[in-house]
């Protein structure tokens, strides 16, 4: 064997006693490998267990406090609401209390005390189908109807006067003319749930009788009306009181009874020397559905109808209402139906006269601007039912805004009246109304 041979040999024993080492401590290596990555799995599963657990804990704490930021709300809520409860509480305490007080000092806001003042403008223009002296300048409870003219012109002051009273005052010039048309005090709110009215005042009595003239549906009162208390119905000076009385029949009764002294020289005298005229309407009002309604009145009113103050007039009045006013469209679509039966006995020497009236008016809002409104009525006379009239009436107003509005209108009359032996014609009548008002006017109650 030679040195190569040797070196060989001597090489190849060497590796093979080192490669079992060698094996050896490779597997050695790889059973420590694999155990470490089971340690870390279990590690990072137990990590991950207590994560969840400590997310678990996290939301329950979170939804703890939510409930108790919840609850402190409605805490803070109704605190807030006992808070204000009390002082209120307070405030009327102390109103109540500062009721009966003097004022010793401070200085009163005069523009606060100022009352509210308007006026009121109501022109026409009309043309007639008669020339007769009757119809173009009556002398009676006919408006003239051919040419141009003032209707009048109303100065209207009202105030609140303070928390139990109020004032209110109608100024009305017509042509050379200056008249108080209403002036009245009204005590509100007293017990058993009543107001008093006491000055010049119109009185409760079926549908119209305390509506001005610019406030009707149509140019004029119906004839069943003006025949009985003229142009511009009954009123006078007096009291009145109205009662809100218990549901007992309908959804809402009340009751106004008054007494004026001022007839108009038609059903009730106008010279006599006490000349009082008792008045009472009923008014019973039912909710048939949220935009419907329907009520029905009687009224009554009785009063002397000669000078010397002998005999008497009655009066009865039966008036029907319906009115349709859908609540989301209000002030676009309205229709209303009034209908009044009316019956008159008057006293005479001679005896008793009985007459008998109707009207029946139908109004209707097409939209916000254009109202149309047709009425028919029919009428005897109070002091003679051989007489009688029948009027039909149509109307189309423009509503330019709350302060203006314009109407045309056509009238037809049918009578059988004598006036000094002169048959009055029948007559149709063509007219222009414009009314406008200046200032905060506002209506009564009706």
């Amino acid at each position: 064997m030679n040195r190569i041979q040797f070196y060989i040999v001597l090489f190849g024993l060497i590796l093979i006693s080192i490669f079992p080492l060698y094996a050896q401590d490779i597997q050695e290596k790889q059973q420590v490998t694999s155990e470490e990555v089971q340690k870390l799995r279990e590690d990072l599963q137990k990590l991950i267990d207590q994560q969840v657990v400590k997310l678990e804990e996290l939301e329950k704490l979170i939804s703890e406090i939510q409930a108790k930021l919840e609850g402190q709300e409605q805490e803070d809520e109704l605190q807030a609401l006992l808070a204000a409860m009390e002082q209120l509480g307070a405030q009327e305490k102390e109103v109540e209390e500062g009721v009966g007080k003097r004022f010793f000092s401070g200085l009163r806001q005069m523009q606060i005390l100022n009352p509210n003042i308007s006026l009121l403008g109501e022109f026409y223009g009309g043309v007639s189908s008669s020339r007769n002296d009757l119809i173009i300048n009556p002398d009676g409870n006919l408006y003239a109807n051919s040419g141009f003219f003032i209707r009048g012109l109303e100065v209207n002051i009202d105030s609140p006067l303070d928390p139990f009273t109020r004032g209110k005052s109608t100024i009305s010039f017509s042509g050379d003319e200056i008249e108080v048309e209403l002036g009245f005090l009204e005590w509100i709110n007293l017990p058993l749930r009543s107001n008093i009215r006491a000055g010049k005042i119109r009185p409760e009595f079926g549908s119209f009788n305390r509506y001005h003239a610019h406030a009707l549906p149509q140019f004029d009162r119906p004839r069943a009306l003006a025949n009985l208390f003229g142009l511009e119905s009954m009123a006078g000076l007096g009291f009145a009181s109205s009662f809100l009385l218990p549901p007992l029949f309908a959804s809402v009764n009340s009751l106004e009874i008054g007494v004026i002294k001022g007839g108009s020289g038609f059903s009730f005298t106008d010279k006599g020397k006490y000349g009082l005229i008792y008045t009472a309407d009923l008014k019973n009002f039912y909710d048939i559905s949220p935009d419907t309604y329907f009520e029905w009145t009687i009224s009554g009113a009785v009063g002397k109808n000669d000078p010397d103050e002998r005999f008497n007039s009655y009066i009865g009045d039966l008036g029907l209402t319906y009115k349709w006013a859908p609540s989301d469209r209000l002030r676009y679509r309205t229709v209303e139906w009034r209908t009044e039966f009316i019956l008159s006995k008057r006293e005479s020497a001679t005896g008793d006269i009985n007459t008998f009236g109707f009207y029946s008016s139908l109004q209707n809002r097409l939209s916000r601007r254009y109202v149309v409104s047709s009425r028919v009525g029919y009428s005897e006379l109070p002091f003679n039912s051989d007489y009688h009239e029948w009027d039909f009436t149509t109307t189309l107003d423009y509503w330019q805004s709350e302060f203006v509005f314009l109407r045309l209108q056509y009238s037809y009359f049918d009578r059988n009246i004598f006036v000094d032996n002169e048959k009055m014609p029948n007559n149709s009548s063509f007219l222009i109304h414009v009314v406008w008002a200046m200032g905060p006017h506002k209506h009564e109650t009706y």
